[in-house]
């Protein structure tokens, strides 16, 4: 060993373990593991796993094989090992936009409703790519299916596997659906609905293709967005709603516009220009943006302090042991906790309208998603100069032109969409069922239930692999 060289902390703490290992064999007066066993006594000495120990061994072996050493044996000569290398993040990050991703998930249920056969990875890429023109391979569309759309594989008893979405996404669809459906049948007597929600556009959005020629003056196609400004409004079968639009700048240029929202400017938006201007007795239809899902009590979840599990528990009066553990503090809490109290929901509700929430990734089902697209072509479509100075009123000249036909057409699009998706849940019902039957798994097993933790802030999580 060289003298006077700085060890960093990973490699003091070795040290210090080898040490204590060594002074433990000096106070038992043999040795701790036999001498025979030079791996096991290597990890236990060092705290590094075996395996390690065997790879960085067969490391330094490989590396006297290809630099031998004239006079020296193989397995005294001394090497020196390197780091190793951290991977580079590959290739540039892909984006999608949600309409994609609504899409992709529609793919998936047509495999079970009109193809009736099995999704797999490399058939709903087919078709995404065929259809979507879908940009990424199997290991995005992966990623988007598990952990945007919460779909995993469900293994039969004859290791057949087949797609299907989370069972707490496929009954939230399913309440928020019934919920709809049973406002329609009340006729002329059912609440208006109203459906709220938040987009972004930039001074150089423009159109994609125009007549043009070498010679006269067309659009020049900047791919640097520029300036973004965001746009929260809310409509209904009646047009937007009035008095309720609400348009500033990003403090960003670049990025998801909802970082640069948050739940205060939400509910100062609602407060002042929304509630004051929506039909009495209402529905409001929000989707589930973390500004719009901040809770009125903190609950503690898994993570949470030890401390603050307790206190909670203190609070809510429910008895427990105080030699309990964070696993056994959280299960009391799991099974004792009240439904979820948003700030918005509570809101809107002091006001006498009723908050039905989208299903996670079905921006499909609010019409409000389509009125921007129509908002954002009046824009491109005028939008020759790309300048900073004239994208705002060419913004509000679109949301203005939008009528409340436009608004009809989109809702009876979303409404054919609600009817599609009720009958497709039905029979996919009794086709998964069939299915199950077919390939010889008891539908009445457990062995294919999953558990959602019903207190994550999120239900897109999953460790679970695609097969391809």
């Amino acid at each position: 060993m060289s003298q006077g060289k700085a060890y960093r902390g990973g490699d003091r703490n070795i040290i210090l373990k080898v040490v204590t290992f060594f002074e433990k064999e000096k106070q038992k007066g043999s040795p701790i593991i036999p001498v025979q066993r030079a791996l096991d006594r290597a990890s236990e000495a060092t705290g590094v796993c075996i395996r390690t120990i065997r790879n960085i061994k067969n490391e330094a072996k490989k590396l006297r094989s290809t630099t031998p050493t004239p006079g020296t044996s193989a397995d005294t000569q001394e090497v020196k090992l390197n780091t190793p290398k951290k991977k580079k993040p590959s290739g540039k990050k892909l984006e999608i936009d949600d309409f994609m991703i609504c899409a992709i998930r529609n793919i998936v249920e047509s495999f079970y409703s009109v193809k009736k056969e099995i999704p797999t990875l490399r058939k709903i890429l087919k078709v995404a790519k065929t259809e979507l023109n879908f940009p990424g391979q199997k290991t995005s569309l992966r990623k988007i299916l598990k952990e945007k759309l919460g779909y995993k594989f469900k293994k039969c008893k004859n290791i057949r596997d087949f797609l299907v979405q989370k069972p707490a996404i496929a009954a939230w669809r399913a309440k928020y659906l019934r919920r709809l459906k049973e406002n329609d049948e009340l006729g002329a007597d059912k609440k208006p609905v109203t459906y709220v929600d938040e987009t972004w556009i930039h001074s150089h959005y423009t159109v994609a293709k125009c007549w043009q020629n070498s010679l006269d003056a067309s659009v020049r196609k900047n791919f640097n967005p520029g300036q973004r400004w965001i746009i929260v409004h809310a409509g209904n079968e009646n047009g937007f709603i009035e008095n309720a639009e609400l348009i500033y700048k990003c403090k960003s240029s670049t990025g998801d516009f909802h970082s640069q929202m948050n739940n205060s400017n939400f509910i100062k938006w609602l407060n002042e220009k929304l509630i004051p201007n929506l039909p009495p007795n209402g529905i409001v239809i929000i989707d589930n943006a973390p500004y719009h899902s901040k809770q009125i009590e903190k609950r503690p979840n898994f993570a949470s302090l030890k401390e603050d599990m307790q206190n909670w528990l203190r609070d809510q009066n429910i008895t427990y042991e105080e030699n309990m553990t964070k696993k056994e503090l959280y299960q009391i809490i799991k099974v004792s906790l009240p439904p979820k109290k948003y700030i918005v929901d509570e809101l809107l509700k002091s006001h006498g309208h009723e908050v039905l929430r989208l299903p996670p990734y079905h921006c499909d089902l609010n019409p409000i998603e389509y009125v921007w697209n129509l908002m954002k072509q009046r824009v491109a479509d005028k939008n020759v100069t790309q300048s900073e100075t004239d994208i705002l009123n060419l913004t509000k000249n679109a949301i203005k032109s939008i009528t409340p036909s436009d608004w009809k057409k989109e809702i009876n699009h979303v409404d054919r969409l609600r009817q599609k998706y009720w009958e497709s849940d039905r029979l996919g019902e009794i086709y998964e069922r069939e299915l199950l039957i077919s390939l010889g798994q008891n539908s009445d097993s457990d062995s294919t239930e999953f558990e959602t933790d019903t207190e994550s802030d999120s239900v897109m999580s999953d460790s679970m692999d695609f097969s391809d």
